[in-house]
């Protein structure tokens, strides 16, 4: 069992520690210097950091990067596709530049 850790959210106005399993993390995306990390029930919290510090929480390889800004995890992929991939019944475009990423961040049977 992986560690939770904690996110910093409002509840009813009051600032609150909010517990996140990281089982339950589906993906992470960030725009400038804030992440939104989203919840496999749809749930979505948005902090203050960036990308990389933001997966310095997870175990390595539990993520792979779709684009510059973006990760998912690799718990939730179902099917990929060079352009796109597949998450809980979702597509989810992949970038040009990054299947390659995504291909030697996942373990493959041939």
């Amino acid at each position: 069992m992986l560690e939770p850790f904690f996110i910093r959210t409002e509840v009813k106005r009051e600032k609150v520690l909010k517990k996140v399993d990281p089982m339950q993390v589906a993906r992470l995306s960030t725009v400038k210097n804030y992440t939104t990390i989203y919840l496999i029930d749809g749930t979505a919290y948005t902090v203050r950091t960036s990308l990389v510090n933001a997966l310095n929480n997870f175990p390595p390889g539990m993520f792979v990067k779709i684009d510059r800004a973006e990760v998912v995890s690799v718990f939730y992929i179902d099917n990929i596709a060079k352009d796109h991939l597949i998450m809980n019944g979702k597509t989810v475009s992949i970038a040009r530049s990054y299947y390659k990423y995504v291909a030697s961040g996942i373990n493959i049977i041939e």
